[in-house]
């Protein structure tokens, strides 16, 4: 027997491992992850096109030529002449051609922040995380703290509220910063209006043709942070029954054995410098079999129904 066979698990070492596999399915290009790089792509295209088509249309309503103008009254004047401001979010009604004054079906605002409003499940901070994804990661953050939230069905506790403090601070969420990421975020996509009250009192009017491009830009906020929660899902999915598996590990190998099933190697003698001990009752072929027709999008009833009967042969055994 070899000296990795005879080395028991410990925490320390179950930690290791497991997080260099979830590294390992972070890299790993599914189709998951595939579509967030696609998604992430598309939201950048998107942006650009919907800030130009709504500079038009802002530009339509307050002409650059009148902005000038009572920018020189307020610099004369004061703020008796402050009616002209910067703003990123526009509230734009379907007026053009129609014969009635735009409802509810046709007006909607559009934002372009980075705390733009979401639908459904998401948060209105759940873009930025998902478009800073990396640079939170590199940063010691973690993105994906809310998607194993949800996933897993808790209530908020402590260590949720810290790390979203945390990435909250990062990005500038909440935090009056103009240097902050939020802040360099929302000016790059700004345009100057007339009128400083509430976006909603100045209806910006456009054509049928530029209210649907413009809801096709929510929509593809939107399909851009599901992308993310997809590809997040996917991988704590698997890494729940990985965690489950290492804890039931007895020996090194055993986790040796599953990382060589999912294609990753480790170093065996970095991994024997502590041990542990622990009662096994997955097997890790069975286990990768699992884990890997799952991330393949296969039918893998068969695979589970294996996994399940060799655990509790397993257990029957101990």
């Amino acid at each position: 027997m070899t000296q990795t066979s005879k080395t028991r698990l410990n925490a320390d070492i179950r930690k290791k491992i497991g997080g260099m596999i979830l590294s390992h399915f972070e890299n790993e290009k599914t189709t998951e992850y595939e579509n967030f790089v696609s998604a992430k792509e598309d939201i950048d295209t998107a942006y650009a096109s919907a800030f130009k088509l709504a500079t038009s249309i802002v530009q339509k309503a307050y002409p650059k030529d009148d902005v000038a103008t009572l920018q020189a009254f307020k610099k004369k004047y004061g703020r008796a002449c402050d009616v002209v401001a910067k703003d990123s979010c526009f509230y734009f009604a379907n007026v053009i051609g129609t014969d009635s004054e735009a409802g509810d079906s046709n007006s909607e605002h559009f934002s372009f922040k980075l705390d733009a409003s979401l639908s459904g499940r998401f948060n209105d901070y759940d873009f930025g995380i998902a478009y800073y994804r990396n640079q939170l990661k590199d940063s010691g953050l973690n993105p994906e703290i809310n998607i194993t939230q949800r996933f897993d069905d808790k209530s908020s506790n402590p260590y949720w509220t810290q790390e979203i403090d945390k990435i909250k601070k990062f990005i500038g969420f909440n935090y009056d910063d103009d240097k902050s990421i939020k802040s360099q975020w929302d000016n790059k996509y700004s345009l100057d209006v007339i009128g400083t009250s509430y976006c909603r009192s100045r209806t910006i009017p456009c054509t049928q043709d530029e209210f649907n491009q413009m809801q096709m830009f929510k929509l593809a906020r939107e399909n851009f942070v599901q992308s993310h929660y997809a590809w997040a899902e996917a991988i704590h999915k698997d890494m729940r029954d990985i965690t489950n598996a290492l804890k039931d590990y007895k020996y090194v190998k055993d986790a040796i054995d599953l990382c060589g099933a999912l294609g990753l190697d480790i170093n065996e003698n970095e991994l024997q410098r502590t041990a542990g001990v622990s009662l096994t009752i997955y097997q890790p072929e069975n286990l990768a079999s699992l884990i890997k027709s799952r991330r393949a999008k296969q039918d893998n009833k068969a695979v589970i129904a294996q996994f399940r009967k060799a655990r509790q042969s397993a257990v029957a055994v101990n």
